[in-house]
């Protein structure tokens, strides 16, 4: 009990002092409450926080992720990769005054992607794009994780339930508001993500992360095999 209270206070804390560095008043608001209801977050640091790997974030939005691992502890490299401009331009000026290592790019996760080896999040991106990009960057970043290290995908799989029509629901509002770029939403499959993994190579761990929201929001979590050490002849 101890350690879950030590365990949200910590949260709560890195939400708060998150939010604080974003100077609009709507824009600090929504980030607090992003990051406080949002499981993602905390999954992510339980996730990255032992691994000395640097991270690469694709669709990074704002930089959420990258601000809430450093207030949580985590010290390595985060580059971020996203095609909106205007969440680029909003989390760059925070990270160049308030966090090291963390560099936020605009870029379109469709094209050529930076060399890059170690942990990887993609968050709520595959449903922006069409199946067979969607196939081409998950074999992309695939390649990317370095051994012993992992992918982490957020996405909704299409099941046709509740969950899944209020998650795209919330989708098309985003996009109505111009928050979220306008592009047909193409929601993948479970068996669509996991197929471009050699079972050799990754074990899969999947799971609902709902949290307290309404959404059908599941966690897919490919963690690469290290090699095999050989030992040395004496």
């Amino acid at each position: 009990m101890e350690n879950q209270s030590a365990e949200l206070a910590g949260h709560e804390q890195a939400c708060a002092r998150v939010a604080a560095r974003f100077p609009q008043r709507w824009l600090g608001g929504y980030v607090r409450g992003k990051l406080r209801r949002d499981p993602i977050y905390p999954a992510a640091w339980d996730l990255l926080c032992s691994s000395s790997e640097p991270i690469l974030d694709v669709g990074c939005g704002v930089g959420l992720l990258a601000f809430y691992l450093r207030e949580r502890g985590c010290r390595q490299p985060v580059l971020g990769l996203d095609l909106d401009a205007r969440k680029i331009r909003h989390g760059s000026r925070i990270a160049a005054d308030c966090y090291e290592n963390v560099e936020l790019r605009c870029q379109d996760v469709q094209g050529a992607l930076p060399d890059f080896s170690g942990n990887i999040a993609l968050l709520d991106v595959l449903h922006y794009l069409p199946r067979a990009k969607q196939c081409e960057l998950l074999s992309h970043l695939a390649g990317c994780v370095a051994p012993g290290g992992m992918l982490i995908v957020r996405d909704c799989p299409p099941d046709g339930g509740p969950r899944f029509w209020l998650t795209w629901f919330a989708e098309k509002f985003a996009q109505m508001v111009s928050w979220n770029l306008n592009t047909p939403l193409c929601f993948p499959s479970r068996a669509s993500i996991e197929e471009n993994f050699n079972a050799a190579e990754f074990k899969c761990e999947t799971r609902p992360l709902w949290g307290a929201s309404p959404f059908n929001n599941h966690i897919f979590i490919f963690r690469r095999c290290a090699p095999k050490t050989v030992p040395v002849a004496g």
